[in-house]
């Protein structure tokens, strides 16, 4: 089986996992004594899976070792309260009273802009108010759908 350099390196890792079938594994084989990059290749990939061996990480597909205490230390320093969690509530308060201040200001406006239109009766002390008018007052032109 005549085997290319790009199914050699897609081949690698199962050849190397036991996972190849024996004419892909043979294949293999005769592909890298016959060619240099590809030799190279899967001599890097096990010097690589060497240096992972030898710092006793976990293989792929491993899960890795839990950290002895890890959990337990968490927890208690959790429970202290020195634990550098996110606290929002000197956020939400800064927010609710900006949004206070805003509801406030906007009511103020509101009242302001309302005792300046004329009266909305038509009784004689000025024209009738049409809603385009207030939306035009309190929008501007453009949006409120003035003239």
């Amino acid at each position: 089986m005549t085997t290319t350099c790009e199914e050699f390196r897609r081949a690698l890792g199962r050849l190397h996992d036991g996972e190849a079938s024996p004419a892909e594994a043979a294949g293999a084989r005769a592909h890298a004594a016959a060619c240099a990059g590809c030799a190279e290749a899967e001599a890097s990939l096990l010097a690589a899976a060497e240096r992972l061996l030898e710092r006793g990480g976990p293989l792929p597909g491993e899960d890795p070792a839990p950290v002895p205490g890890l959990r337990e230390a968490v927890l208690a320093r959790i429970r202290r309260g020195d634990a550098a969690v996110l606290d929002l509530r000197p956020f939400l308060r800064r927010a609710a009273a900006a949004a206070a201040a805003v509801l406030v200001a906007a009511t103020a406006a509101a009242a302001w802009q309302s005792s300046r239109l004329p009266s909305a009766g038509g009784d004689g002390d000025g024209p009738a108010i049409h809603r385009k008018d207030v939306l035009a007052a309190i929008c501007g032109p453009r949006l409120g759908g003035g003239r």
